[in-house]
């Protein structure tokens, strides 16, 4: 299964439904518009809602998935810092 490296494929990440979504980068399959939905759910690692479609630097996925990369949105569903450290 190849998903984009993003919550969506994140292990932290539970899934909660739809949420209205300026920055949707999905598009409408038979008539071509741009989305205005995107999927959003809990970031387990910040303990935030977030879009499936964020990305951090918390990042872990099921060896089972292939990822490919993507580029980050504009801005988050909610506020929060990504790890700067790890702790030793």
């Amino acid at each position: 299964m190849k998903l984009p490296k993003a919550c969506i494929a994140c292990n932290h990440f539970s899934v909660e439904g739809y949420k209205q979504d300026k920055h949707c980068p999905y598009v409408e399959k038979y008539t071509g518009r741009a989305k205005d939905r995107t999927q959003f759910g809990t970031c387990e690692a910040h303990g935030k809602k977030v879009f499936c479609t964020e990305i951090c630097s918390c990042f872990v996925h099921d060896s089972l998935i292939e990822v490919f990369e993507v580029t980050n949105r504009p801005e988050p569903l909610e506020p929060h810092q990504a790890k700067m450290f790890e702790a030793l």
